[in-house]
């Protein structure tokens, strides 16, 4: 099962051929939560970045001590690209909204695959940083 359908032109696999795109949705775990389950905890740190195949993911952030929900995420959205870049600690956290279903990539184990393919990782470092641009621009466009 793809991430994305092929002709999607999602910056994360936009630059992909086919084959390289197989490779890379390989190199991801999935991981599958139930209602109220905790993908992302806030202050806590791991790079792994996260591709949602099925379900919705509610991103909740503390404000004055309490949870909440700023935003639900779906399929083919993407979490986690800051943290996966700098191994920051997360900023807010991601609990299932139902029962979901997310492929998750660890940097280690991505970059160290890609590093024998220096095209392949080229492409997807290239797609990382639109990723975060078009992150930018949305974040800009609400201030």
């Amino acid at each position: 099962m793809n991430v994305f359908p092929p002709q999607s032109d999602h910056p994360l696999f936009r630059y992909l051929t086919g084959e390289e795109r197989a490779r890379v949705e390989k190199l991801g775990k999935m991981r599958y939560l139930s209602e109220g389950d905790y993908l992302i905890r806030a202050r806590e740190s791991d790079s792994t970045l996260f591709a949602i195949e099925d379900g919705h993911l509610d991103i909740v952030a503390d404000r004055d001590g309490k949870e909440v929900v700023v935003a639900t995420v779906g399929p083919g959205d993407v979490l986690g690209e800051v943290s996966f870049i700098d191994d920051s600690p997360r900023t807010v956290s991601v609990r299932a909204g139902e029962g979901s279903a997310v492929r998750a990539w660890d940097n280690r184990t991505l970059t160290e695959a890609l590093a024998f393919e220096p095209q392949l990782l080229a492409k997807f470092s290239v797609a990382m940083c639109e990723l975060l641009v078009e992150r930018l621009r949305d974040v800009s466009r609400r201030v």
